[in-house]
């Protein structure tokens, strides 16, 4: 049977046709964020950019293929900043944990995206979440252990075991983001434009630093 076509106004070029590849993946990356894997529809998204559904099934494959694609799109850029950062050999090691810190939460305000899909697949286990941790979390987790190990051996910070970090940065600093309603009912603001939104990372960072190498109470020692 032949594939049916969208409607279309003159001019426009036939379903699928010059489609933007990055429009794809941001809508299908908004769309798993708003509904969850199990809620999206591909047919959904290839009737709300106006391209075929066959198309996208011959492009990305099944769904969870294009869920990975998605991801993958919008993490890549990150990886690379986060990895420079760790691995530049003039940086000092608790000024990177700093530049990292800040990068992943300016990341976050214009991501929201991604924490909101974390939070439908973190609590459930498969290959989706295990993609995401063997793809980009764990790589950089075994650089970041290493400068937290370092910084703690010479004790210029506490010992800190990494997801407790990792939370702090990812629901901490960039959860006000992907929770915006709930921010605006508690009174807040969610920091909006690049300066509101540097101000919040850096504020985080200060934050989270000055915890790391504050000197341990009794208590805690």
């Amino acid at each position: 049977m032949a594939q049916a076509r969208i409607a279309r106004g003159r001019g426009r070029p036939p379903a699928g046709e010059g489609i933007d590849g990055d429009a794809l993946l941001e809508a299908a990356l908004c769309a798993f964020a708003r509904k969850g894997f199990d809620g999206f529809s591909t047919r959904e998204l290839s009737r709300q950019l106006g391209v075929s559904h066959a198309l996208l099934n011959a492009r990305f494959g099944s769904k969870q293929d294009l869920w990975f694609a998605a991801m993958s799109h919008a993490l890549v850029d990150l990886e690379r900043d986060l990895r420079q950062i760790a691995t530049a050999p003039a940086t000092d090691d608790l000024e990177a944990l700093r530049q990292g810190i800040v990068r992943h939460v300016t990341f976050a305000a214009t991501h929201p995206e991604i924490q909101r899909v974390m939070s439908h697949e973190g609590a459930l286990d498969s290959d989706r979440i295990r993609f995401m941790v063997d793809r980009f979390v764990a790589p950089l987790k075994a650089l970041v252990e290493r400068k937290l190990h370092v910084l703690a051996e010479v004790g210029r910070i506490q010992p800190v075991p990494y997801t407790t970090l990792h939370y702090l940065i990812t629901h901490g600093g960039g959860g006000l983001f992907a929770s915006a309603v709930e921010a605006r009912l508690l009174g807040g603001k969610t920091p909006a434009g690049a300066e509101e939104i540097q101000q919040h990372a850096e504020q985080v960072a200060d934050i989270i630093i000055n915890g790391l190498t504050a000197k341990p109470t009794a208590a805690h020692s």
